[in-house]
């Protein structure tokens, strides 16, 4: 599965990023670059 998550790391958000990369999902995150440290390892994300 692909997703696209326009944030993806508050606190609900980076709980979901986490459990779908850990699923092995095909995830991108667009955001504003202001939380860096919940992103996790390996994914393509884009900070504006």
């Amino acid at each position: 599965m692909k997703a696209l998550f326009i944030g993806g790391t508050g606190t609900i958000s980076s709980a979901i990023t986490k459990q779908l990369a850990e699923q092995g999902c095909e995830l991108y995150l667009l955001n504003r670059g202001t939380r860096t440290d919940r992103v996790p390892a390996g994914l393509s994300h884009n900070y504006g």
